[in-house]
Formats: C-alpha cells, sequence, structure tokens
C-alpha cells in the first residue's frame, strides 16, 4: 500500500523477520526501493523500529532461494533509498523474499512501511 502514516506499517517482534513477496510477473530484477516515514513523523513510530540490515533473494517456483544482495537503510539519508540488485541475466523471478536482518536498535519491534521492486518482465 502506498500509505506511510506513522504507524501504518508491518510491524512485526524482534529487530529480525522476512516476507515473500509474489510478484505480477516473473521478472528480471533490477533494483529495490526501501521508503520509510519521514523523521519529523516517527513520533508514532521510534526511528529505532527503522530496518538497518536488509538481505534480498529472488525464490524460483521450487523455492530455491538466490542472493541478490544484502543493503543498509541508512537512516541519515532521505526516506526513499533504491539499491541496485544483482542478478543472473536469464533468470527471472515470481517471488522475492525480503529479509530484515536488524533494525536500529528498537528490541521490541520493526517497522516497514513501503518496498518496490523493479526489474524487467520475463
Amino acid at each position: 500500500q502506498p500509505d506511510t502514516t506513522a504507524g501504518d506499517c508491518w510491524a512485526f517482534q524482534g529487530s529480525e523477520g522476512q516476507v515473500v513477496i509474489r510478484l505480477p510477473a516473473r521478472i528480471w530484477p533490477s533494483a529495490l526501493t526501501v521508503q520509510h516515514i519521514f523523521k519529523s513523523g516517527a513520533a508514532a513510530c521510534s526511528i529505532s523500529s527503522f530496518p538497518r540490515s536488509i538481505a534480498v533473494s529472488g525464490l524460483d517456483e521450487e523455492g530455491k532461494d538466490t542472493p541478490l544482495g544484502t543493503f543498509t537503510y541508512d537512516i541519515k539519508r532521505q526516506e526513499i533509498q533504491v539499491f541496485s540488485l544483482k542478478s543472473e541475466r536469464y533468470k527471472a523471478y515470481k517471488y522475492i523474499k525480503i529479509k530484515i536482518l536488524s533494525n536500529w536498535g528498537n528490541s521490541k519491534y520493526t517497522c516497514l512501511y513501503r518496498v518496490q521492486v523493479h526489474g524487467k518482465r520475463a
């Protein structure tokens, strides 16, 4: 959903979690955009709950996991950050796994607001 209102996020317990996204078509992934709320709007959601280390994988139909990159979401930069993915030229994916490996210090929960996968349709 395109809403990035404070507290209107996918929140999960702890500092680690993952989600698998089924794409509308098989794609050759090229980039991942992660968007969080503006720091000024973070009163209801502590900045410490922002994702920090993010790993991205492509999943084939059998569930085989192919790493596409590991990134750091930098809370000192803009709220929308784009990360280039490494992908094999002839390997397209219908599923993308996003794994939050850590957040910025909140031990109780982590909030993920908006994620976009970019690529070329296979």
